[in-house]
């Protein structure tokens, strides 16, 4: 094989045994200083399939395409719409072949790729993948690599396995056979760390065979906690985030790498909270329709007053809410009675327009934005706050 990036080699009885692994993407080189392009001889695309469906979490797949043979009398392009995309890499086999990869844009729902010259079209449908609890990745259409088949030997002499020493140690072999083709996995800012040592086969060996490659699907928790061990503590509290309880830590976190600080796929001081309680969503937006909104939620985030993971306070609060509030509120540290009037309880009397709650700041402020100042739940003005309990 003549590589024009780094090259890898495989041992082909390890990938006759390659099982399940969900899309990522695929290796890529430094692109040549000469265009490819015979259009007299046929190319021939590897993957993904005509009509395929792609899972992934990062907006794009690869296509690969094979040649007998390349000259300048021709480019090969890929058409995705507006765009007109270039070969990422080239290379030329033992047996004289060429393979070309194209990186390929894409949007939720059907995608279509066009190869130049030649006028061979590609489908694809693309389901971003945020959690892996719903994905059927057996169904018909599905593009995954190492299935049960022979990987091509072709892809072998370039993407298998290579001994190297981890950036940070962790008392095993890194498997850089997996990177050659999945290097875009590792690439956000936060990494997980048997991502970023190169330990795949930390989650993603089955069994005891160092080369049955899985992935998990469904409650990935059993994963996860083999390492985070709060699982036992999280699941006696009494209020427990969903994405907890059901056993999908991929909701919210990335298990490789992502831009923000968790592994999160979205900025974790309130963002990727309004993904699911979209109910709140207007509170960070630029110019709200709420005329006063808490201080904290642009500040510290939602995370400050709640626990992502669980709890034993309602709402899944990191204390109870009279506690919490004075955390910032220190003027009414201490108080049980005396606001907003003399003899008026703050704490410890039932609420009268919550009878299942006892009294406390959110009787009457709502905690996370108002039309009303002081984030009261009602005008002050004609007493419509005050009658709300006493009518």
């Amino acid at each position: 094989m003549k590589s024009f990036g780094k090259g890898f080699s495989v041992k082909p009885g390890m990938v006759s045994r390659l099982y399940v692994f969900l899309l990522s993407s695929v290796a890529v080189g430094c692109c040549l200083g000469f265009s490819p392009g015979d259009v007299r001889a046929k190319s021939e695309i590897l993957v993904p399939s005509a009509s395929a469906t792609v899972y992934a979490r990062q907006p794009f797949t690869h296509l690969v395409v094979r040649r007998e043979q390349i000259n300048t009398s021709g480019r090969i392009r890929v058409s995705a719409g507006d765009l007109l995309l270039s070969p990422q890499g080239i290379w030329q086999s033992k047996k004289g072949e060429y393979y070309l990869h194209f990186r390929l844009p894409l949007t939720p729902g059907i995608n279509k790729f066009e190869l130049l010259p030649e006028g061979q079209k590609v489908k694809v449908r693309y389901k971003p993948l945020r959690s892996l609890i719903n994905v059927n990745l057996k169904a018909k259409g599905v593009f995954l690599f190492h299935r049960d088949e022979l990987l091509p030997e072709s892809c072998v002499e370039c993407h298998g396995e290579k001994v190297v020493t981890p950036v940070w140690p962790m008392g095993q072999q890194a498997q850089t056979q997996c990177i050659s083709c999945h290097k875009n996995i590792i690439e956000g800012d936060w990494k997980h760390s048997p991502a970023a040592t190169l330990q795949c086969r930390t989650c993603h060996q089955e069994g005891k065979d160092p080369d049955k490659i899985a992935i998990p699907v469904g409650k990935v928790d059993s994963s996860c906690f083999n390492c985070h061990v709060n699982k036992a503590a999280w699941l006696k509290m009494s209020h427990i985030h969903g994405p907890v309880g059901t056993g999908d830590c991929t909701v919210c976190h990335n298990p490789h790498s992502d831009q923000s600080e968790g592994q999160l796929w979205a900025d974790g001081s309130g963002p990727i909270c309004v993904a699911c309680h979209t109910d709140k969503k207007d509170l960070l937006a630029e110019k709200s329709d709420i005329y006063y909104i808490h201080g904290i939620i642009k500040g510290g985030g939602c995370t400050i007053c709640h626990s992502p993971h669980a709890s034993e306070n309602r709402f899944q609060l990191v204390k109870p809410i009279n506690e919490l509030c004075v955390g910032c509120h220190t003027a009414f540290e201490g108080l049980e009675k005396g606001h907003p009037v003399g003899g008026h309880p703050v704490q410890g009397v039932k609420d009268p327009r919550r009878p299942e709650r006892t009294f406390a700041c959110t009787s009457c402020h709502n905690p996370h934005g108002s039309d009303y100042k002081f984030l009261l739940i009602g005008d002050v003005l004609g007493g419509q706050v005050c009658s709300q309990c006493h009518y």
